[in-house]
């Protein structure tokens, strides 16, 4: 295992929450080191990542929101995006997938795209995708996919995506 994916591991194993009404704010990996943290209704479920799977995870039916930090080089942000395409393209053939653009979310340095593509079942999805640098050397790398059939839950995913704030 690539010391930067057990780092991924361990800080989504760390990770903390705090609720309050109706929503939960995560700080990942922890609220006292907090390299970011996103703010997910509580009706989503949080999963931390595994040795085999890095990603921490916040799920709402067919609706999967990634996240975990890469180290902040050139060279991890395009393995973190070529790795995320990759996954995108073997799990929906047929996805449209642009190449991300420069932007700004929190104020910080970002990539950011989004996709449409189809499951094997022929079912619209959609995809969100960010990188951002959020300094002490890392990179966050946040995503989601989304059957197109529930609009309601692709804007809960969106809105998480855009709750986004760097660490201090």
């Amino acid at each position: 295992m690539k010391l930067s994916s057990l780092l991924s591991l361990v800080a989504c194993l760390a990770f903390t929450s705090v609720a309050s009404a109706d929503t939960t704010t995560i700080h990942y990996p922890d609220e006292e080191n907090a390299v970011f943290t996103v703010t997910a209704p509580d009706d989503w479920e949080f999963e931390a990542g595994t040795e085999d799977d890095p990603y921490c995870t916040l799920t709402k039916e067919d609706t999967v929101l990634y996240f975990k930090t890469v180290e902040g080089t050139e060279e991890a942000l395009t393995e973190a995006i070529e790795e995320t395409y990759e996954y995108v393209k073997e799990t929906y053939p047929k996805a449209e997938l642009p190449k991300p653009e420069e932007t700004k979310i929190d104020g910080k340095p970002a990539l950011a795209a989004a996709g449409k593509g189809k499951d094997e079942d022929g079912t619209p999805t959609e995809f969100g995708f960010a990188w951002v640098f959020v300094g002490k050397g890392k990179i966050a790398e946040i995503w989601f996919e989304s059957a197109d059939t529930d609009k309601k839950i692709v804007e809960e995913a969106v809105k998480i995506l855009k709750s986004f704030k760097a660490g201090k």
